[in-house]
């Protein structure tokens, strides 16, 4: 794909932009736009869930030089996270990549990892037009799929309950926790604070949870007292 030629002109810097912006109003017009940062282009779709906002964002990382995109996909209700390239977050805020979200996998080789262009119009944008059919057909029912987790996960809908009936200082809470977060190295076991043990505790004690979602309370409480403090 690299070395193949096509009869089109080559791809001039900054071209790209439009290209993707074409091709998402064609495969996805509910996504506009948002911005443009370090490699990464960035489009968005706003959603009501529960009178909560939720960022759905598709990010492609477009390289000339390489010759090839990656692209991913996050829902999240937290904006704090629009631009965070975490992978592994809780509940509220999650983040794939599309590759690993088509191929069910989490490890894939080279080939598999990244789209390939030549540099020239005509087959990175045969290519950008595949990226957006991957948004379609697999990004789009992972967003489908956190929508209704937002709407009905026991866990959620328990940490919900909790940070609207709690009553504290957001700013010293904030505070409280990002120093032990800091002062831990970042892991989430050190935090000690006595909320955010309660509400751990309390996510925890919901029946009925899957393994997968028991392994994310610890991040989820955490990111439900983030957007406590945040809105």
């Amino acid at each position: 794909m690299t070395t193949k030629q096509d009869n089109s002109p080559e791809l001039k810097k900054g071209e790209i932009k439009q290209i993707l912006i074409q091709t998402a109003s064609e495969v996805l017009p509910d996504f506009e736009f948002l911005t443009y940062k370090n490699s990464c282009y960035s489009f968005q779709r706003l959603r009501q869930v529960n009178n909560l906002t939720v960022h759905e964002i598709l990010h492609i990382i477009f390289t000339l030089k390489d010759k090839n995109f990656a692209y991913s996909i996050a829902s999240r209700l937290n904006p704090d996270y629009i631009f965070s390239n975490q992978y592994n977050i809780g509940l509220l805020n999650p983040h794939k990549d599309l590759k690993v979200l088509r191929h069910n996998s989490g490890a894939l080789n080279i080939e598999d990892a990244y789209n390939f262009h030549n540099g020239q119009v005509e087959t990175t944008t045969k290519t950008v037009k595949e990226i957006f059919g991957d948004f379609k057909k697999y990004g789009l029912p992972f967003l489908e799929k956190q929508t209704e987790r937002l709407k009905s996960n026991s866990i959620v809908k328990r940490g919900f309950d909790y940070i609207e009936d709690l009553k504290t200082d957001k700013q010293k809470l904030k505070t409280e926790i990002t120093e032990e977060l800091n002062k831990g190295g970042l892991l989430l076991s050190s935090i000690k604070h006595p909320i955010y043990i309660d509400l751990k505790e309390k996510l925890q004690s919901v029946s009925g949870q899957s393994k997968e979602d028991r392994q994310l309370i610890p991040k989820t409480a955490h990111e439900l007292l983030e957007l406590y403090w945040t809105r």
